[in-house]
């Protein structure tokens, strides 16, 4: 996703912040955050922020809409872009596939 560098990025449901680095290796700045949604447990996983944008901790709740961080090209990155995951069971699945039909705004 390309959103333009500087960017606010936004939680896509309310959750708990289970993983947050401002040394990430390749991922660069990243967050990760645990849901529960629809009966399921899901990870959302934000990645390639701007250095000093981080905007939460661990053990930190996040409602849906609450400002993560900002789009960067930290880490292994080639532009400023967000590199954004949804895991369901420890495993990567489509994004676009999979939440029009389990979150709404």
């Amino acid at each position: 996703m390309t959103p333009g560098i500087g960017t606010p990025i936004q939680a896509i449901a309310d959750g708990v912040v289970t993983t947050e680095t401002e040394q990430g290796g390749a991922y660069g700045v990243y967050v990760v955050i645990r849901h529960e949604i629809d009966g399921q447990v899901v990870e959302s996983a934000y990645a390639h922020m701007r250095e000093g944008s981080l905007a939460l901790t661990p053990g930190q709740t996040v409602r849906v809409g609450q400002m993560v961080g900002r789009v960067g090209d930290s880490g292994r990155s080639f532009g400023a872009h967000l590199h954004f995951e949804i895991r369901t069971g420890g495993e990567a699945v489509d994004p676009l596939a999979w939440l029009p039909a389990r979150v709404r705004p």
